[in-house]
């Protein structure tokens, strides 16, 4: 009778770290399944960055006015921060080209911040090219396993002094002193409107 005891209570024990083992493997698939999806939302947000630059890009392409005679300061450089209310709404009405720029900007700006966590956006000349603009979209990004190594290779990135140069032998990254904030992902693209 005591052999039936016992075995009836290694059996509970076999039962239990079996139990146990189901778990933590359950758990760790879970884990799994969450770190897929904050890199695929990561990897999403990027790809939403490039658009936009690519979207900024083709209305600065399609303002031939302000794209023939590239003033300085260009009405499409922006700071971070909400758009400044655009004077006039070029859909309904004839605009000349710095009206469209601001128009354009302010339609730009308000998309990044709706598509992106956080959205915001800077574009600034880039002072290796004065027909080169700098495009550099912000937004909040979950933690993901890479954070770490993408914050060290982002500081590396807005750090560089030797990243670019130009034609002239003047060296820079084009970045004109912007930097990304503390706390946010950012993705910069060149453009040449």
């Amino acid at each position: 009778m005591k052999r039936s005891t016992n075995s009836r209570g290694i059996a509970m024990i076999e039962a239990l770290v079996a139990m146990l083992v189901l778990s933590l493997g359950v758990l760790g698939l879970a884990r799994l399944q969450v770190s897929a999806l904050t890199e695929s939302r990561n990897s999403n947000a990027r790809a939403v960055a490039v658009q936009m630059a690519n979207d900024l890009a083709e209305r600065m392409q399609s303002n031939a006015i302000v794209r023939q005679t590239n003033p300085t300061p260009n009405p499409y450089e922006t700071l971070w921060g909400a758009p400044a209310a655009a004077g006039t709404d070029c859909l309904a009405t004839a605009c000349n080209g710095t009206q469209l720029a601001a128009f354009d900007l302010r339609a730009w700006k308000l998309n990044v911040a709706t598509l992106l966590p956080s959205g915001d956006a800077q574009v600034f000349r880039s002072n290796t090219d004065t027909n080169q603009f700098g495009v550099l979209v912000r937004w909040t990004e979950l933690e993901g396993k890479n954070k770490a190594l993408a914050t060290d290779a982002e500081d590396a990135l807005f750090t560089r002094a030797d990243a670019v140069t130009d034609a002239a032998g003047a060296v820079g990254t084009g970045m004109a002193g912007f930097t990304c904030p503390v706390d946010f992902t950012c993705h910069l693209v060149y453009i040449r409107p």
